[in-house]
């Protein structure tokens, strides 16, 4: 049976120590990584700590978005701005909202059917109008 060997380097948490992990997580609502290079210590052991005292900062993690919302702004991007569902996940990405091109797809499939029929008529207007672009250089191209 193999045997743990000591770890040299350890050292047992302050109270102090503990106290300040708390109060950075919970009202500074700082990172595990700025945590540790204060008090001199790694970041394993900081989020360690911190889940021993029940202050994980695991609730700063990825959160499920608000969809009512999302929705809404979908159908405005679909039926105000013409977008394809592609670039609706990429404008709600560069507006702080992480969202994959897949779940728009499936967020739209769940909507009504003229929701969907706008989405369909848009992807067909930018395939049509890049059809017609690609058309016109050729034709350019060849004179």
């Amino acid at each position: 049976m193999a045997t743990c060997k000591p770890r040299d380097n350890y050292r047992p948490w302050t109270r102090e120590e503990l106290d300040l992990v708390e109060t950075a997580i919970i009202r500074d609502n700082r990172q595990y990584a700025e945590i540790a290079a204060e008090l001199g210590r790694s970041v394993k052991s900081v989020r360690g700590a911190a889940q021993r005292i029940g202050v994980s900062a695991c609730r700063r993690h990825w959160r499920s978005p608000d969809w009512s919302k999302l929705d809404r702004k979908i159908v405005d991007m679909l039926e105000c701005e013409l977008m394809t569902p592609r670039q609706i996940a990429d404008k709600l990405t560069a507006l702080g909202n992480p969202v994959h091109k897949d779940t728009i797809y499936r967020r739209i499939a769940a909507m009504p059917h003229n929701i969907r029929e706008r989405a369909r008529r848009n992807g067909t207007r930018i395939r049509v109008a890049t059809g017609e672009r690609v058309q016109r250089r050729r034709k350019l191209a060849a004179a």
